[in-house]
């Protein structure tokens, strides 16, 4: 999860995805070999183009969908290096903690925002 000042990204799932139009963290899934930070920092890049320097952990999340169950780590990254280039097209926005809407967000990202909310 992305910071900058008091505001972190929020990007709205893609058509075609699962839970397409709601908004969500940067994100996704651990490739073989890879720790969770490594998979954090990656696909930070990947979706975002922001370079995280330093990764704070913030919590674990395990949600079960009816179609799928996750797992999320989460991490902080304080003032990510680099310009912001969205990987496919779609909103985004940099909010405060206190401004995202959790109704708008999948049931397992309410609750990274819940902890990112308690840390603030």
């Amino acid at each position: 999860m992305a910071l900058r000042g008091d505001r972190t990204l929020v990007l709205r799932r893609p058509s075609g995805q699962h839970l397409a139009g709601a908004w969500e963290f940067p994100g996704g899934k651990l490739e073989t070999g890879e720790s969770p930070a490594e998979a954090a920092r990656r696909e930070l890049e990947e979706e975002t183009g922001l370079v995280a320097d330093e990764l704070e952990p913030l919590v674990v999340v395990l949600h079960d969908y009816a179609e799928v169950s996750v797992r999320l780590h989460v991490f902080l990254a304080r003032e990510p290096a680099g310009e912001l280039r969205i990987d496919v097209a779609r909103e985004w926005a940099w909010q405060r903690p206190d401004e995202i809407d959790a109704e708008s967000m999948p049931q397992a990202n309410r609750q990274v925002l819940r902890a990112l909310r308690g840390r603030a």
